[in-house]
């Protein structure tokens, strides 16, 4: 009885206290509140109007969130006209919110910015890596997470990406479809943190 009971109270103590874990495709995201980065208070349900939401959490100083800022701010820009939208979450405890404004300038990012200080945010995601990327539906229930797309990881780019994750996973709800692949592996930095 006690080498059964040793593990599963080890594992509840891992699942309790320890590494975030993400949110299933299919959870329901509650509303939360978080100041941008021009210290505006911003709401998941400020989006209520639009159909889908994608939250992309990003750090100023990840290679590959930089490399991805700008391609976020052209999703935002394509999809906004049919009603999807961006924001981006930090939750890099050494991220300040100036150093969030000049990411948004540098790399032309015009959708909202919020700052995750206490990593709320990021714990009820379970984000792990920046970028990492969820699409949320009209009902706010993830129907997809991970890359943006296969173009850049650790130690590998390509000239253009082979598989547009996200902008498929946006195509296929939109289009009143399941999410084909609705899960992939983030490819980022350690953290959102």
């Amino acid at each position: 009885m006690q080498s059964i009971l040793l593990p599963m109270l080890l594992s509840s103590a891992l699942a309790a206290g320890g590494e975030a874990r993400p949110l299933a495709v299919g959870a329901p995201v509650e509303d939360f509140t978080l100041r941008d980065h021009r210290g505006a208070e911003r709401r998941l349900s400020d989006w209520r109007e639009q159909r889908l939401v994608v939250v992309a959490f990003l750090g100023v100083d990840c290679p590959l969130a930089k490399l991805y800022g700008r391609r976020l701010a052209e999703i935002e820009q394509e999809y906004a006209p049919r009603g999807v939208a961006v924001i981006g979450l930090n939750a890099n405890q050494h991220d300040t919110l100036r150093d969030i404004g000049r990411y948004a300038r540098l790399h032309e990012v015009h959708f909202p910015l919020l700052k995750d200080s206490d990593n709320r945010i990021a714990d009820l995601f379970g984000a792990t890596r920046t970028p990492e990327v969820f699409l949320l539906d009209r009902d706010r229930r993830v129907r997809y997470r991970g890359r943006i797309d296969d173009q850049y990881g650790i130690g590998t780019q390509r000239a253009r990406p082979t598989r547009r994750d996200l902008v498929e996973a946006i195509e296929e709800l939109l289009a009143g479809k399941e999410v084909r692949v609705p899960v992939t592996a983030p490819a980022g930095c350690a953290g959102a943190r």
